[in-house]
C-alpha cells in the first residue's frame, strides 16, 4: 500500500481516537435497538414484520445513521484538510492526493462498519419479532449484501460531503444532507445525483427512474469516485 495513503490513513485514525468511534457505534445501534422495539410493538402478520424489517434497513440504519455519521465523521475529519496541508505539508511532502484519500478512508470505513452492524441488527431484529420468523431469516446473503451496500454507501456519502465542504464550508456539507434528504426520498431524475435513493434501491426499494439495482450499484461507485475526484482536484497544490 502506498506510504502516503497509510500515513493518511493513520493521522486520521489518531485524529478520531477511539472514544469517538465507540461512542457513535454505541448511540447508533442503541437508536436502531429503541427503534426496533417501538416496530416490534406495532408489529401484527408477517406482511407487516417484513416492512418492519424494511424500514429499520432503509429509514434508519441506511437512511439515518448512514448519513449522520458520514456527516459527523466526515466533518471532523476531513473539513479542515486542505487548509491544514496548505500550511503542514512543506515539512512533510510526498503525494497530496494519496495522503488525503488515506485520510478520507477512516470515516468512510468508519460509516460503512457502523451501518453494517445496524443493518446486520435490524436483520436480526425483523427476524426475531416476527410472527413468522422462519420467513425472515437473517441469511448469509442478507447479511453480505448488507455489509457490500454499507461499505460502498459510507464511501459515497464521505467523498460527497467532504466536496460540499470543500465547496460552500459547514453550509455546503448541511446543505448536501438536506438535499439528500428531500430529493434522494423521491424517484424521478432529481433523485440521481443524491447516494440516499441509490442506497434505497439497492435495499429493495423504490429506485430512481425505475432503474435496476445493478444500475444503482454502479451509480453509486461513480458518486463516490467522481466526488472523490473533483476534491481531490480542489487540493492545494
Amino acid at each position: 500500500m502506498n506510504t502516503d495513503f497509510r500515513h493518511g490513513f493513520r493521522d486520521a485514525r489518531s485524529a478520531l481516537g477511539p472514544l469517538w468511534p465507540a461512542t457513535a457505534a454505541a448511540l447508533s445501534l442503541v437508536a436502531l435497538g429503541l427503534a426496533g422495539v417501538l416496530e416490534a410493538r406495532a408489529m401484527g402478520s408477517s406482511a407487516s414484520a417484513r416492512a418492519a424489517q424494511l424500514r429499520l434497513l432503509q429509514g434508519v440504519a441506511f437512511g439515518l445513521i448512514m448519513p449522520l455519521l458520514a456527516h459527523a465523521a466526515s466533518g471532523r475529519l476531513g473539513a479542515r484538510l486542505p487548509e491544514l496541508m496548505a500550511l503542514a505539508w512543506p515539512r512533510y511532502g510526498g503525494d497530496r492526493r494519496s495522503y488525503t484519500l488515506g485520510r478520507l478512508a477512516v470515516p468512510a470505513l468508519l460509516s460503512g462498519a457502523v451501518t453494517a452492524l445496524a443493518g446486520v441488527l435490524a436483520l436480526g431484529l425483523g427476524s426475531a419479532t416476527s410472527a413468522a420468523a422462519l420467513e425472515l431469516p437473517p441469511s448469509l446473503l442478507n447479511v453480505l449484501a448488507v455489509i457490500w451496500i454499507a461499505v460502498l454507501g459510507g464511501a459515497a456519502y464521505v467523498a460527497c460531503l467532504s466536496l460540499a465542504h470543500r465547496a460552500a464550508g459547514g453550509v455546503g456539507r448541511l446543505l448536501f444532507l438536506v438535499g439528500d434528504w428531500v430529493f434522494g426520498a423521491g424517484t424521478s431524475a432529481l433523485a440521481l445525483p443524491w447516494p440516499r435513493a441509490h442506497v434505497r434501491a439497492l435495499l429493495g426499494g423504490p429506485a430512481p427512474l425505475g432503474l435496476p439495482p445493478h444500475d444503482c450499484a454502479i451509480a453509486l461507485a461513480a458518486l463516490a469516485l467522481l466526488a472523490s475526484l473533483a476534491y481531490l482536484r480542489r487540493l492545494p497544490r
